[in-house]
């Protein structure tokens, strides 16, 4: 029984942890985020939570806190919606871009891991999607 009121209070102690972030403190995060963003942080294939919360300087549990509660999501989604963002912006911008240039220039380790997030989110290629947007 003790192990099952530990498990509780540890589960009592987490959802406390994913609800104290501050409204404010949501911003300064989110506003961290836009500019590694804006900045193109994403662009580097090395880049993984220890990294980025160093680059942010906000402590890897606190960003993580923040990713789950505020996001609902987790890092590697986040990172991955981002660079398909970028990616897709890309092709709009630079229609005579190939797709090696732009995985490469979004940050993705691989071309055939932008044409599975392609066919994840938009169920068709990436090749497919430039031709159904122009």
């Amino acid at each position: 029984m003790e192990s099952s009121d530990g498990q509780n209070a540890e589960s009592a102690d987490s959802k406390e942890n994913l609800q104290s972030i501050s409204q404010e403190r949501q911003a300064a995060i989110k506003e961290k985020l836009d500019k590694w963003c804006a900045d193109l942080g994403y662009k580097d294939t090395s880049v993984n939570m220890f990294t980025l919360s160093r680059s942010l300087n906000i402590s890897k549990n606190e960003l993580s806190r923040y990713f789950t509660s505020c996001l609902n999501s987790t890092f590697r989604i986040w990172l991955a919606e981002v660079r398909f963002e970028a990616a897709k912006k890309m092709m709009l911008d630079y229609p005579d871009y190939n797709n090696d240039i732009i995985s490469a220039e979004c940050g993705f380790s691989s071309r055939s891991y932008l044409y599975r997030i392609f066919k994840e989110k938009e169920g068709c290629s990436p090749t497919v999607w430039r031709a159904k947007i122009q």
